[in-house]
């Protein structure tokens, strides 16, 4: 596996840093350049849940969003926003468990770019798919 970090974006609620974002989750990205996605590995802890131990749901839509707009920017300076997101929750996110996003660009189609994404437990198990067209800001 050979992973680059990725730069990330210093405001966001994902991947930003404390001092542009005291509420950003400081998740950090990779590139994994032999799989050609993204890599975001996480282990969330009490704050991030709706119910007592289990991941809000909200939160896991905005890391696999991340994942999948990344797996986009890795190949193309331009900016890409999310037009339609879909998710599917599979298994309960829980806390205190270690989770690893992953995105990729499945294709490019003029100013659309289609996405796919997943969320895996330590054993492999899927955990949320996602899928999303971004459409090239003008």
């Amino acid at each position: 596996m050979s992973l680059v970090k990725l730069q990330g974006t210093p405001s966001c609620l994902v991947c930003g840093n404390e001092n542009n974002n005291p509420r950003s989750l400081g998740l950090n990205i990779f590139w994994d350049n032999e799989s050609r996605c993204t890599s975001i590995s996480f282990i969330p802890d009490e704050s991030w849940c709706g119910y007592e131990g289990i991941v809000h749901g909200g939160l896991l839509a905005a890391i696999i969003d991340d994942a999948m707009a990344w797996s986009i920017k890795a190949s193309d300076d331009d900016i890409y926003v999310t037009g339609k997101l879909t998710i599917s929750f599979r298994r309960a996110v829980r806390s205190g468990e270690k989770y690893v996003a992953q995105g990729f660009l499945e294709r490019k189609e003029g100013r659309r770019a289609y996405t796919s994404a997943v969320i895996k437990d330590e054993e492999g198990n899927t955990c949320v798919e996602g899928e999303a067209v971004f459409i090239r800001a003008k």
